[in-house]
């Protein structure tokens, strides 16, 4: 796994997938959602809705819909359609008091996570 710590995004990601979707003993959500941050954290888009939807729905992390909102605004933000159907759905989950906080940790990502790879 140190290999793929030093890799690409996409590398990582694969890892994601792998662990994600695998039909056995070996599927392990906790070490996909590890493998989606490391990727989503240098850009990677697929990712960044992977990771999203994993805050969403529980699994290999807590729900956090503050946080699964700010990973698939910033996909969505960058072209992924897919985030973007899914962002209207997490943002109904968040109470109206809260929005502005799942806003603004978008906005955080975005800047540490997207705007320095630009």
């Amino acid at each position: 796994m140190i290999y793929a710590e030093q890799r690409s995004s996409i590398t990582q990601f694969e890892l994601g997938q792998m662990f994600s979707k695998a039909q056995d003993e070996t599927r392990d959500y906790q070490q996909a959602a590890e493998w989606f941050t490391r990727s989503a954290r240098q850009g990677n888009t697929q990712a960044q809705y992977k990771i999203g939807l994993m805050y969403s729905r529980g699994l290999g992390v807590t729900i956090n819909y503050l946080k699964a909102y700010a990973w698939l605004k910033i996909a969505a933000a960058q072209g992924s359609q897919k985030s973007l159907r899914y962002l209207n759905k997490i943002a109904a989950k968040i109470p109206p008091n809260r929005l502005r906080e799942a806003h603004r940790l978008s906005q955080k990502y975005y800047q540490k996570y997207v705007a320095k790879q630009d």
